[in-house]
């Protein structure tokens, strides 16, 4: 089953004095402004808690985001590092072939001929591409960039995942 959240970016300095905060998201190529009031899940180590962002707007290095109950730069300070998650239901659809990375934690991974290689238990970023960690049955670890010549296509209701990658 896919996660009604979904990781959106990270919360960064406090901006001025009167609770604003930068918000650095993921894919800041979608130029998206969040819509507000929208509630989130702002997420540090184990310790998640709920929150409601009351006003978004766009600045040249992400955003900056205003959450309700907090008008100080010493609340609004102690946001900083949490990863924030949306819910699903406001992000645009995807199109055919398209997937969020964060789907394919818990897949199956096999090769184009069924065979299975391990099970995707987690994903990073690099810097350059999100990369899939995928560990076999022979506890084995294997790293694949998560772009388009490694994976070939995700079935998100078998929870499986075609992989090519080179040894």
């Amino acid at each position: 089953m896919l996660s009604e959240w979904l990781p959106f970016g990270f919360l960064g300095r406090p901006h001025g004095v009167t609770g604003e905060i930068a918000f650095e998201p993921f894919n800041r190529a979608a130029g998206r402004v969040l819509p507000t009031p929208l509630d989130v899940r702002l997420i540090r180590g184990d310790n998640v808690r709920a929150a409601s962002v009351v006003a978004c707007r766009p600045v040249h290095a992400g955003l900056l985001l205003r959450f309700a109950g907090i008008d100080t730069r010493d609340g609004v300070a102690a946001l900083g590092g949490h990863a924030l998650s949306v819910p699903r239901k406001i992000l645009s659809p995807l199109v055919n072939g398209e997937f969020y990375i964060e789907d394919v934690v818990g897949c199956d991974a096999v090769k184009a001929d069924g065979t299975l290689i391990g099970h995707v238990t987690g994903t990073f970023w690099n810097g350059a591409q999100d990369v899939l960690t995928i560990v076999g049955e022979d506890g084995a670890e294997r790293l694949v960039p998560a772009v388009a010549s490694c994976i070939h296509s995700f079935d998100p209701h078998a929870r499986r995942l075609v992989v090519e990658y080179h040894e």
